[in-house]
């Protein structure tokens, strides 16, 4: 007799006429707006659905961008400091919990894919409401500790106050911005990336728009910003909830189901808790390197952050790639179908690649213009360019380490990210840091470990994906 896992057996039931043939109770007919990951041309299906999801992330930088740009123009140095100060900061605390929406888009997707209908609206409700709480949290962690928070980063005594106010406004905000999270990973899971994409381009420009209002009219300056934020996530949840509260299908919205229940919270648990542990563990193995790039000089800590800037496009590309490949993994898991599992896994692989190392060599051959952008100092433009060739062009390694990431995390093998976390993530870029790149302090040599420990990822990962995929395939020959 089949077998298969017990979160893709609910809606669905056997065929008695021919063995091991599963037969969906309901037809799914998907949308016009929603990509078709199960069936059709692979390739040209994961181009659409990946490519507004790279659009996301590109327009979330920029709009972060426009924050500090309008505070530089319309308050002063110290609100831009102010707010800087609070980035590393914001970016640990939200990694706590960001990996629970990456787990929801699992768990729903693979419903999807089994044509479980009543799973996934479950997982649906549960996933909202584990959303506010997430956001909930921590919002009353930080608003009794953000100052001890930022007085352990090193903040500057002399912008507390200022960092401070904008923390504390920025997270009362935050169960609206987790919720809206949630939210559009559950769209997401259901084929859906435009729409999560027209949502934040309008908050994004409404965000500008109220920057202006509250800054330049109001003379707010860091309250003013973190308000704007706040009310953009507001609109681009109220827009989200909008669709998901519309759909009449995998993911609609019913009373019954928005209430934590075991099952369904113990699997995003189960697979979000490592994401998390894992993403700090990355966290705090940049933060070890950017120590060791603090001790060289000024210039050294200035090319780091321009170098950040211009390959931060890269990978985020990749990284949205990388997601959308994960999508198409989870749904093809939760229908079964390993053998499109492979082809998705092997034409994602080279198309995520692909992009990456055509964006690392335009980024390097554009590298002075791009550079000069930020400084004019020969010095710094030197450090930069070292740092910038090195990471720019090994950043198809990191790419394809996030590609088997999503895999592995989508074939229900969750504990081996937290693994890699840990071991290249921390050990290995910390180990690097202190006991390597003391031979020769320079900051090409010291940043060999990232695509040292994204290449260590790459291999440990590799070897769990095909570990998985034949054994997954095995249960269904029992």
């Amino acid at each position: 007799m089949c077998r298969m896992p017990r979160t893709v057996r609910q809606g669905l039931h056997w065929q008695t006429s021919r063995p091991c043939i599963l037969v969906p109770k309901e037809h799914h007919i998907m949308k016009v707006n929603k990509t078709q990951l199960t069936t059709g041309p692979i390739f040209k299906n994961l181009v659409l659905f990946s490519l507004p999801l790279v659009m996301i992330n590109i327009l979330q930088t920029l709009f972060h961008t426009a924050d500090t740009a309008v505070l530089g123009i319309l308050a002063g140095d110290a609100d831009v400091a102010a707010v800087g100060a609070c980035g590393s900061l914001i970016s640990m605390l939200v990694c706590l919990v960001s990996g629970y929406s990456s787990a929801a888009n699992v768990v729903i997707s693979r419903r999807i894919g089994a044509e479980d209908k009543e799973g996934s609206r479950r997982a649906t409700g549960d996933a909202l409401v584990l959303g506010l709480l997430s956001g909930v949290l921590l919002m009353l962690i930080v608003l009794v500790f953000s100052k001890q928070f930022l007085i352990m980063t090193n903040c500057q005594p002399e912008i507390l106050d200022k960092a401070d106010t904008y923390m504390k406004i920025y997270f009362l905000g935050m169960p609206i911005t987790m919720l809206y999270n949630f939210s559009a990973s559950i769209l997401r899971a259901s084929g859906d990336s435009v729409r999560p994409m027209v949502y934040m381009i309008i908050s994004g420009i409404a965000n500008v728009g109220l920057n202006f209002v509250f800054v330049g009219v109001f003379n707010m300056t860091v309250a003013g910003v973190a308000i704007a934020t706040v009310l953009s996530n507001a609109i681009a949840l109220s827009l989200a909830l909008i669709a998901i509260l519309r759909d009449g299908e995998y993911c609609k919205v019913e009373k019954k189901n928005l209430r934590l229940r075991k099952q369904e919270t113990l699997e995003i648990i189960g697979i979000g808790l490592p994401s998390c542990i894992g993403g700090l563990s990355f966290y705090f193995g940049e933060t070890v390197v950017v120590s060791s790039v603090n001790s060289i000089s000024v210039d050294a800590m200035t090319a780091n952050a321009i170098s950040a800037q211009l390959d931060r496009l890269n990978y985020t590309v990749g990284a949205s790639i990388a997601s959308a490949i994960g999508v198409m993994i989870s749904q093809n898991f939760g229908a079964l179908n390993f053998s499109r599992i492979k082809k998705t896994m092997n034409i994602g692989m080279l198309y995520c690649t692909a992009i990456s190392m055509l964006i690392g060599v335009l980024v390097v051959a554009f590298s002075d213009f791009l550079i000069g952008i930020f400084t004019d100092s020969e010095a710094i433009i030197s450090l930069t360019k070292g740092r910038l060739i090195l990471i720019c062009l090994t950043n198809f390694i990191t790419c394809s380490m996030e590609v088997l990431l999503n895999a592995v995390r989508s074939l229900n093998r969750p504990k081996s990210v937290l693994v890699v976390g840990i071991v290249c993530g921390f050990l290995i870029r910390s180990i690097w840091a202190w006991f390597v790149w003391p031979i020769s302090k320079t900051l090409p040599f010291l940043f060999i470990c990232f695509p040292l420990s994204t290449f260590v990822g790459c291999i440990i990962y590799y070897f769990i994906y095909r570990s998985a995929t034949k054994k997954e395939a095995e249960k269904l020959t029992i």
